[in-house]
């Protein structure tokens, strides 16, 4: 069998998807063969920067103004119309592509592939099937096409949206779960100490994860700060992915706290760095990240707390599974992993759109919690940390909603489709 799956850079999420599904297809068989491409890069490279770099201006600088954009392009309006006259326009650039490849079935995993799809299975005749994912838990009328062959969907609720608001057959919807790693299903509460251990970290103390990387720098240091200031016994990881900015302040910030805290102040940390040094360059330039710095290294050496800091890692689900929850941005990919680790969730600072609708979601139904600001955000962690029936009935509830073997189920669909095409 040959998969095409489409993905996209808006946001990591996609691509983690899409790596898993290539993953698992290609461990069942060395028949199978599985080609990824960028599908709004390779239809136009100018396309694809005004997406990515549009959703994260908006969503970053005006996230109202983003939301009303999502809101509204979800409904029968002449936005909606646009972008699918957009979809329309491209999605044409990507039937040689697709020529080339000739798959035997495609794999979208982007709501923007989808409904390339849907036109050129429409308007081009193309007979190749798809198949696609819904990668949120809220699903949003971009997602929708004509002719799409099945749709992936997170949980029961999304497919209900999707069969009761716009109109798609439920024999064509399978609650099957975003595609993710098999090893992040692999929960072993008895291995946790062992884990804890070889990371160099105490067994017998509560850990919170902090997925830093989609934060920004002033964000993910008043959320240090506040839990840094907990008067309880605990340790943090803090994963910055690849932010290399973001991971040179913790880098220094904690070294700072393993020596003694008082012998710095914000000043002197600043200015030790290199003239041409990014962060040196933004102090001194932009006050609101000149007062949070300052701030932030204001706080007495009784408040530090042990905290390993790590870059990119590939084994994210060992963290996810030594720790106790997770602080993170509520993305569809994300928080599929973490449910597959029964780890709660405390999510900060949701953009309107599909991550509010994801943190609604996931809050509703006591996977997660909203974080909010300064001591009242404190108090939510703290309580967490000494709760335990609370922290265990949210773990619970990650449980439950968790889809287990969703990369397996998804390749047997794809098998059962694709030995149907001749018929």
């Amino acid at each position: 069998m040959k998969v095409l799956i489409m993905s996209a850079s808006t946001g990591g999420g996609h691509k983690r998807a899409s790596a898993a599904l290539k993953k698992y297809i290609l461990e069942q068989s060395d028949k199978n063969e599985v080609v990824i491409i960028d599908a709004i890069e390779e239809c136009s490279k100018f396309l694809n920067f005004t997406i990515t770099k549009g959703y994260h201006a908006l969503a970053t600088k005006i996230p109202e103004l983003y939301g009303t954009f999502y809101e509204t392009s979800d409904k029968d309006t002449a936005l909606g119309d646009l972008l699918n006259g957009v979809n329309s326009q491209y999605g044409t650039k990507l039937l040689p592509i697709i020529e080339k490849i000739n798959p035997d079935i495609i794999v979208s995993c982007h709501a923007f592939a989808t409904k390339m799809c849907s036109v050129l299975k429409c308007d081009y005749g193309m007979k190749i099937p798809v198949v696609g994912i819904v990668t949120d838990f809220m699903p949003h009328r971009s997602y929708i096409g004509e002719k799409i062959d099945a749709y992936i969907t997170p949980s029961d609720e999304t497919t209900q949206v999707l069969s009761d608001k716009y109109g798609i057959d439920k024999d064509t919807i399978y609650t099957f779960g975003i595609p993710i790693f098999e090893q992040f299903y692999q929960v072993d509460e008895e291995a946790k100490e062992k884990l804890l251990t070889d990371m160099g970290l105490d067994p017998k103390k509560k850990t919170v994860l902090v997925m830093a990387g989609s934060f920004g720098v002033s964000d993910i240091l008043k959320i240090y700060e506040n839990l840094v200031e907990i008067d309880i016994d605990y340790q943090i990881i803090v994963i910055t992915g690849r932010n290399q900015k973001l991971y040179d302040v913790f880098e220094r910030l904690i070294q700072r706290d393993n020596e003694d805290p008082t012998l710095q102040n914000a000043p002197d940390f600043i200015y030790q760095m290199s003239e041409d040094n990014i962060i040196k360059q933004f102090y001194q330039q932009n006050e609101t990240f000149k007062q949070t710095i300052d701030s932030t290294f204001k706080h007495p050496s009784s408040h530090s707390k042990p905290t390993k800091l790590l870059y990119f890692i590939e084994n994210v689900d060992d963290y996810m599974r030594a720790s106790d929850f997770i602080i993170t941005k509520p993305g569809g990919l994300t928080t599929s992993e973490s449910l597959a680790c029964c780890l709660p969730m405390v999510i900060y600072q949701a953009f309107p759109g599909q991550e509010a609708q994801n943190a609604e979601f996931l809050t509703k139904n006591n996977m997660a919690i909203m974080l909010k600001e300064d001591k009242e955000g404190q108090e939510q962690i703290k309580e967490l940390l000494t709760n335990d029936d609370a922290l265990q009935k949210m773990k619970n509830a990650c449980k439950t909603f968790a889809k287990p073997k969703s990369c397996e189920k998804l390749y047997f669909l794809l098998e059962e489709i694709t030995s149907k095409k001749g018929e």
